[in-house]
């Protein structure tokens, strides 16, 4: 299964159009994680699974929080504003484990990470406008859930592969682990 998570592209249309449709048919779930700055009814929502609000999302209709139940476990999408990301990602840990998600998707910070802990995955897939972490380059991620790891890999706004940034994680330990 593969989920692609995108945030923060704040009103660049054409390089979310491109990315859909350069993806659509490469995984299962498209999500997006906020400050799109889209209007809720644009047609190019017809192509996602979930989108939520974030803090420059201002028109009417969006949702702070969406929950998909998917066949690898329950997925929680979430901008982080609200929870305060920018001051720890705690708030995101107990949203998805009071929800008993598998995953959680967050943008607002423009930095992309991946953490596995207590069962959970909590990605932010960077941001699609502008980077602010160490890797300087627009992002966004696609999950790869396996049988027994998890497989987050990061490519840029042409929707080329970055591989020094992918990260593997067993499903029986929080520990990062060789690609296999």
């Amino acid at each position: 299964m593969k989920f692609l998570v995108m945030s923060d592209n704040h009103g660049n249309e054409s390089t979310v159009n491109k990315l859909v449709h350069k993806f659509k048919g490469q995984v299962d779930y498209l999500f997006h994680c906020g400050d799109s700055e889209f209007t809720t009814n644009h047609t190019i929502w017809r192509e996602f699974d979930a989108v939520v609000a974030g803090n420059m999302d201002f028109h009417a209709g969006y949702e702070n929080i969406q929950i998909v139940d998917t066949p690898v476990g329950k997925v929680i999408l979430t901008h982080g504003h609200i929870q305060n990301v920018n001051r720890s990602n705690l708030g995101l840990y107990e949203l998805a484990k009071d929800n008993q998600a598998s995953f959680l998707f967050h943008g607002h910070t423009h930095r992309l990470y991946a953490e596995y802990k207590d069962r959970i995955l909590m990605v932010n897939p960077g941001s699609l406008s502008q980077s602010r972490g160490e890797y300087s380059g627009r992002t966004f991620a696609i999950v790869v859930i396996n049988e027994n790891s998890y497989r987050v890999d990061y490519y840029n706004q042409d929707g080329n592969y970055i591989q020094e940034l992918s990260q593997y994680f067993t499903l029986d330990g929080d520990e990062n682990i060789d690609q296999p």
